[in-house]
C-alpha cells in the first residue's frame, strides 16, 4: 500500500531529524530557528508529494482526481501522526529521558549569565519544562502534523490532480 510506504519512511525521516533537531539544535535553536522550521514542514511535504505523485502515476494509469489524492494525502498523514506520537514517546521516555532537565539546566544557565533576577529565571524554567514535557510535546507534533498535513495535502492533491477528459458522443 502506498499510503503506508509513505507515511513510514516519512514518519522515519522525521523522527531521524527530531533527534537531530533535539541533541544538535536546540541548543542553537535562536541562531537556527527558522531554518529548523523550513525543514520541519519540507519532510512531510516531499513525503506527501510523492505518494500522491506514486498513487496517480503507478495504480492509476497518470490519473486522479482531486478527492483521491486528497485521500491518498491525508492516509498519509495520518501514519505520520501517530509514528511520530510513538517516536516521541520513545524518544522521551527511552532515548533522551533526561531532555527536559537538561533544557531547564541550560536556561537557568542563560538566564544566569544574562544576571536576571530569581523569579524570572524560576519562571523561564517552569515554563521550558512544561513546554517540552512529554505530554505537550505529543499534543504539539500531533496537532502541528495533522493541521500541517491537511493543508500540505490540499495543495499537493489540487497541483496533482489531473482527470481523464471524456470524449464527446
Amino acid at each position: 500500500m502506498i499510503e503506508l510506504k509513505y507515511g513510514f519512511f516519512t514518519s522515519f525521516i522525521l523522527f531521524v531529524w527530531m533527534i537531530i533537531v533535539y541533541t544538535l539544535l536546540i541548543p542553537n535553536f535562536h541562531e537556527l530557528g527558522m531554518y529548523v522550521g523550513i525543514v520541519s514542514v519540507l519532510i512531510p511535504v516531499i513525503g506527501i508529494y510523492y505518494g500522491i505523485k506514486e498513487r496517480r502515476d503507478k495504480t492509476n494509469f497518470g490519473y486522479i482526481i482531486y478527492r483521491d489524492a486528497f485521500r491518498t494525502g491525508i492516509v498519509i498523514t495520518f501514519i505520520m501522526a501517530v509514528m511520530i506520537v510513538v517516536f516521541t514517546y520513545v524518544y522521551y521516555e527511552y532515548i533522551n529521558p533526561n531532555y527536559v532537565n537538561y533544557l531547564a539546566a541550560e536556561t537557568e544557565k542563560r538566564l544566569i549569565q544574562k544576571n536576571a533576577g530569581r523569579d524570572e529565571i524560576n519562571a523561564a524554567v517552569t515554563i521550558t519544562k512544561y513546554r517540552f514535557s512529554l505530554n505537550v510535546q505529543i499534543i504539539q507534533q500531533m496537532l502541528l502534523i495533522l493541521l500541517g498535513g491537511m493543508v500540505i495535502t490540499s495543495i499537493v492533491s489540487y497541483i496533482l490532480k489531473r482527470e481523464r477528459r471524456s470524449k464527446p458522443e
